[in-house]
């Protein structure tokens, strides 16, 4: 952003912006709608895992997603409605370092006065110590993060995970995306970027540069899993629609496979669509793939809650006073009499968990796969004076048995470990299937839901 940078006399005596406009007062920062996003994907190109509350509650969050997530379930205080104290005598040191980079680094002539003011906010937020949640976005982030929330982003149709290897991992390709024609799969490894090596460079870093406007192209080289062959491939970016939700039947069974992306706006009368598609196909029994989902809108998460539920609490706010307010399930279910099973790993996030949670304190459906991500607050967004933002945990959300989800996430009924290298099997790679080849999938965990939605009683009996 240098049309924007702060503008300066000297190299050697550069002035810190006034303390004041990085401390937004209700003058300066403004509540979006509430966005309890978790996660931790980066959606490159828009996202980040969400839990949003139109106040919002993901996702690039349980990873970042670089690129998404509304009636709100809640709502976040108000920045007058509780003064901030009094900016500590210790800025004075944020002064000292700024005057002493400028007047001693070697490269002082190249800095960028405002990747400086962002990085020290940014550093803000690391510091609460709210990992994947509370964080801050650049202006061109924050509109990402909007257009894909909206149903469709400008990018390549990935979302990116941040692993112990220190170089992003594919989590998911989007359906019909410019990824998926380029054959980027899960868990495919970004070793560089345009050449540019990926290996521990900040995952929002790593999906800036794969981001960029439609038509433009970016070269990425990928690797297989830790150990596969490098290969390099070239990706034009384009205007990728995001389908929250996509469906199956399970070849030789009454059993639809229903996977569901993300929380985004209108996701769920997608699945108030796709299940009736499936029963009117004769699915008698139910798979809800959550797996990578980081989150998205919460209305979405209690609507799509709801359409398995018959009453009941979907989830319960807690505030820093320790008041609690109960988020009820909606009437008139598509789905509370068939029997269902629901998957999830350690990339499902947010409102996602907040599902899983509903439904397992319910009694209505058994999870399986791997412990979830830990997203528990709802994010409010307060928006900076020169549109960037901060979005901060301002409630906690809890299960409706008033289990604590965040550091901690949703533990599965049945525990399932994908073996190493082995992908998540989509609607689409399950519809391709034959009945004797679904019976010897290498998908362990979609195998295990299969078997065990096949002997569950309907809701009742």
């Amino acid at each position: 952003m240098d049309n924007d940078r702060i503008p300066t006399e000297s190299t050697t005596d550069h002035q810190l912006p006034n303390v004041t406009s990085l401390t937004p007062g209700p003058s300066q920062a403004s509540t979006s709608p509430t966005t309890g996003q978790g996660g931790r994907a980066a959606l490159i190109g828009a996202i980040g895992a969400l839990a949003l509350v139109v106040t919002f509650s993901a996702g690039i969050g349980v990873g970042r997603l670089v690129s998404p997530s509304g009636t709100p379930a809640s709502t976040s205080p108000s920045p007058a409605s509780s003064p901030a104290p009094a900016a500590p005598t210790e800025f004075g040191l944020i002064k000292e370092a700024w005057d002493t980079i400028h007047q001693q680094y070697v490269g002082k002539d190249q800095l960028d006065d405002q990747q400086l003011i962002y990085g020290a906010v940014e550093g803000l937020t690391e510091a609460v110590g709210d990992t994947g949640h509370t964080d801050f976005m650049s202006p061109e982030e924050r509109e990402e993060r909007n257009d894909a929330l909206s149903g469709s982003y400008v990018g390549i149709g990935v979302r990116i995970d941040e692993t112990d290897l220190g170089m992003p991992r594919v989590v998911s390709v989007f359906k019909n995306s410019p990824a998926e024609t380029a054959g980027l799969r899960p868990d495919d490894l970004i070793v560089k970027v345009d050449g540019q090596k990926t290996v521990d460079r900040p995952i929002d870093e790593v999906a800036g540069w794969v981001r960029g406007e439609a038509g433009t192209t970016v070269e990425l080289t990928v690797r297989s899993g830790t150990a596969g062959p490098e290969r390099t491939v070239s990706i034009v970016r384009a205007d990728v629609p995001i389908e929250p939700v996509a469906w199956a039947m399970v070849p030789g069974s009454k059993t639809a496979l229903i996977r569901l992306e993300q929380f985004s706006s209108g996701a769920a009368d997608d699945m108030v669509q796709a299940l009736r598609d499936a029963r009117d196909a004769g699915a008698d029994r139910l798979v809800l793939d959550l797996r990578g989902n980081p989150g998205g809108y919460v209305n979405e998460a209690v609507g799509i809650a709801s359409q398995f539920l018959t009453s009941g609490i979907v989830y319960i706010e807690r505030n820093a006073a320790d008041e609690r307010t109960e988020n009820s399930v909606s009437p008139d279910g598509v789905a509370t009499d068939l029997p269902l099973v629901v998957l999830v790993d350690g990339d499902t996030a947010s409102s996602s968990e907040i599902v899983s949670g509903a439904l397992q304190d319910a009694g209505r459906a058994k999870i399986v796969g791997e412990t979830t991500f830990g997203t528990g607050t709802v994010l409010g967004e307060f928006v900076l004076s020169d549109g960037s933002a901060l979005r901060i945990g301002t409630v906690e959300w809890l299960t409706p048995d008033g289990r604590r989800i965040w550091h901690e996430g949703i533990a599965p009924d049945v525990p399932v470990t994908m073996p190493d290298g082995v992908v998540a099997l989509t609607p689409d790679d399950v519809r391709a299937l034959t009945a004797a080849r679904v019976a010897s999938m290498t998908d362990t965990q979609l195998a295990k839901a299969l078997e065990i939605v096949a002997t569950e009683p309907a809701p009742g009996n």
